[in-house]
C-alpha cells in the first residue's frame, strides 16, 4: 500500500511541476488565487484520501496542511477512505517562484469636471475634482510562495494509471522560501473557500488572521 501511495505521490508531482518551499506576518495579507475545475466533476462522489506528498522538503507543514484538509473535507461531508477504496484523491503541494500576485500601483488622475444629477437624471450641479494620486491594485508576476490543491478522480486511475483532475486550485503571494511556514496558513484560505470551484480569472483577496484556520 506504501508503493502505491508513493506511486500516486509521484505521478502527482510530475503533474503539476512541485518546486521548493516560501512568505510573511500581519494582520492580513493580500493573496492571489486562481481555479480550474474539469466538466468531467462527478458531485457524487463521497469517499476521499488525502494523499500524503512525499516530494516536500518541509514534512512538518506538509503533515499539517494534509491535517487541515483531512479536517475541511470531513466538514464538507466527504468520508475518509484508503488510497484502494477512495472516489477522489487531494493533494496538496507547495513551493516559490514566479507567480501572479497583487501589486499596487500609483496612478494620477488628472483634473476633471463632474456632474450631480437629480433622481430623474437631469444635472443639477458641476463639480470640479482636482488632480489626484491613486493607488490602485492590480495583477503582476513576481517570485512569490505558493500553495497549490488538487483533487483526481481516484477509480479511474486505479483503473487505467491515468491522472485525470477534477479541481485544481493555487494561491500566492510575495514571500521568500524560508517564509513559506508562516505564509501557508493564509495560502490556504482561498484554496479551499474556493475548493470545487473554477474563477474566470485570478482573483486578488485580503486574507485576515481572523480567517486562519491551519495554526
Amino acid at each position: 500500500m506504501r508503493r502505491k501511495q508513493l506511486l500516486i505521490t509521484s505521478l502527482f508531482a510530475s503533474l503539476v511541476g512541485i518546486g521548493a518551499t516560501g512568505c510573511a506576518v500581519g494582520a492580513f495579507r493580500q493573496v492571489s488565487f486562481a481555479g480550474e475545475v474539469s466538466p468531467a466533476v462527478d458531485t457524487a462522489r463521497q469517499t476521499v484520501h488525502v494523499v500524503r506528498n512525499g516530494e516536500m522538503k518541509d514534512t512538518v507543514l506538509e503533515g499539517r496542511i494534509r491535517i487541515h484538509l483531512e479536517e475541511f473535507l470531513l466538514r464538507q461531508g466527504y468520508i475518509l477512505a484508503s488510497p484502494d477504496t477512495a472516489d477522489v484523491y487531494v493533494l496538496a503541494t507547495f513551493g516559490w517562484g514566479p507567480r501572479i500576485v497583487g501589486s499596487t500601483a500609483s496612478v494620477f488622475r488628472p483634473e476633471s469636471i463632474g456632474v450631480v444629477r437629480s433622481p430623474t437624471g437631469d444635472v443639477v450641479a458641476r463639480r470640479f475634482n482636482p488632480g489626484r494620486m491613486e493607488e490602485l491594485r492590480v495583477p503582476s508576476l513576481e517570485k512569490s510562495v505558493w500553495l497549490m490543491v488538487l483533487s483526481s478522480d481516484a477509480r479511474h486511475y486505479r483503473a487505467t494509471g491515468v491522472i485525470r483532475n477534477l479541481w485544481r486550485g493555487e494561491a500566492a503571494m510575495r514571500g521568500t522560501p524560508e517564509s513559506m511556514s508562516a505564509s501557508a496558513p493564509y495560502l490556504i484560505v482561498p484554496a479551499l473557500r474556493y475548493f470545487g470551484k473554477g474563477t474566470i480569472q485570478t482573483l486578488l483577496l485580503d486574507v485576515r488572521e481572523k480567517d486562519l484556520a491551519l495554526k
